[in-house]
């Protein structure tokens, strides 16, 4: 089997990602509000019938849903600029090395030379 080649991250697009997360939530209070009026009116006309309170029940509970979807994007797209800033501060750090660590009894492994079996092993 061939080496697995793992996945590629854009910082770049992950970032461009959480803005335009962030821009959408912060658009969802603003329509959500624009409901209020319409659905208050379409209710009022229908005093005194079941569908009027139902009606009011089901708009208040789409603002509810769709102003914590909005919650729940701004959280996605903060979470996404967080991201993105890891994956570019790691671009940006030392390769990390692996320094050879001193052996103060100077072992010696019978039948090991440089790190490859001998044939007397």
């Amino acid at each position: 089997m061939g080496q697995d080649p793992g996945f590629t991250v854009k910082p770049g697009e992950l970032t461009a990602a959480g803005n335009n997360a962030l821009t959408v939530a912060g658009k969802v209070p603003d329509e959500t509000a624009k409901l209020a009026e319409p659905s208050a009116t379409a209710a009022g006309s229908l005093a005194g019938w079941q569908s009027g309170a139902a009606l009011t029940g089901c708009s208040s509970a789409w603002k509810t849903l769709l102003d914590g979807l909005s919650t729940d994007m701004k959280t996605a797209g903060a979470n996404l600029i967080t991201c993105a800033q890891g994956y570019q501060n790691a671009d940006h750090l030392p390769p990390p090395g692996a320094a050879p660590v001193s052996d103060p009894f100077e072992t010696k492994v019978v039948g090991v030379t440089g790190g490859h079996l001998t044939r007397d092993a």
